[in-house]
């Protein structure tokens, strides 16, 4: 994602038809005071960013159904198929 394209609240706000084509493009930081205070930015690139929103929480907040889960996940083909290949990357 490229260097938001910095504006003017007031600007935004007179030509938000601009600025709504430009955040297609890359991100719009809409200023006050001449600091970004807010960024316009395409649906897809929300979408993205949403999905790589991850939360951390600490072991003992879990609850049993989910520590088992996790003590008993096997790894998928990909993860299976990348460790034989560091494998065998590393004796040869």
């Amino acid at each position: 994602m490229s260097d938001p394209l910095a504006a003017p609240a007031e600007d935004v706000a007179a030509r938000l038809d601009v600025y709504l084509d430009a955040a297609m493009r890359r991100p719009v930081g809409i200023t006050r005071e001449g600091t970004v205070r807010v960024v316009m930015l395409s649906l897809k690139d929300y979408a993205r960013l949403a999905r790589r929103d991850r939360q951390a929480i600490r072991i003992e907040d879990l609850d049993y159904e989910t520590l088992d889960a996790i003590l008993n996940a096997e790894p998928g083909e990909r993860s299976k198929e990348a460790g034989r290949r560091l494998t065998d990357s590393s004796t040869g």
